[in-house]
């Protein structure tokens, strides 16, 4: 643990440009069982749409995963999915909470130099509601969220990450990404990112290490970097 922080702290204090996921290191969108309520409305809905059902579409239980299942199979399908999943996310912005400690480790990242920026596979629309609400530090943060039109653009694809790093003229090499997922870890690795996985449970700690995150570490709060 010790050696993690160490590791993840070091990466934080040298890297010109720190990308943050939106769901699980910031805010929790979709709390609960809620995730679960959303993803099965919008099979339901792609359902009545026509799609045929099939063992991916019946087990997944990411909504955003879903969508780009939906999407893959039909593209007209997959636009009214994901407009359907749009409101709902923008919705949930409207009660969902920053996590303790968010304004202030990107306050630390601002001041010693750093540019951050925020992946997501939500609605932009969304992002920029939750931001909205830690002031201005946090909703003046550039957000790359999901583009209705290119759902192949979701993460594990890297392109969120590599249009972070062009909009903050930075070369991925020299960006870390914090995330919370197997497909925050991936599409880092794709973009020549480093990765810092983050959750509060060990096991999936550890589960983020075995996928390719460089460390791993339980909240923001602990990987708050010090001066370079």
């Amino acid at each position: 643990m010790d050696d993690d922080l160490g590791a993840a702290r070091a990466l934080l204090s040298t890297r010109r440009l720190v990308v943050l996921d939106l769901d699980g290191p910031l805010t929790r969108l979709l709390p609960g069982q809620e995730y679960l309520r959303v993803t099965a409305g919008a099979l339901e809905l792609a359902l009545s749409l026509g799609l045929e059902p099939d063992d991916d579409l019946g087990t997944e239980t990411d909504h955003v995963q879903l969508l780009r299942l939906v999407a893959e199979r039909d593209p007209d399908a997959g636009r009214v999915v994901e407009r359907w999943c749009t409101e709902r996310e923008v919705a949930a912005a409207a009660g969902a909470l920053l996590v303790p400690g968010a304004e202030a480790f990107v306050v630390t990242c601002l001041d010693r130099g750093a540019a951050v920026a925020v992946v997501t596979n939500n609605a932009p629309e969304a992002a920029a509601a939750v931001l909205a609400t830690g002031g201005p530090v946090l909703a003046g943060l550039p957000v790359h969220g999901r583009d209705p039109e290119r759902p192949e653009h979701l993460k594990p694809s890297p392109h969120p990450l590599l249009a972070a790093a062009e909009g903050a003229g930075v070369a991925p090499a020299d960006a870390v990404m914090v995330g919370d997922s197997p497909s925050d870890v991936h599409a880092a690795t794709a973009a020549g990112m480093p990765c810092i996985g983050l959750s509060p449970d060990s096991g999936r700690r550890a589960e983020l290490r075995a996928v390719g995150a460089v460390a791993a570490a339980p909240n923001l709060a602990v990987l708050r970097p010090g001066p370079v």
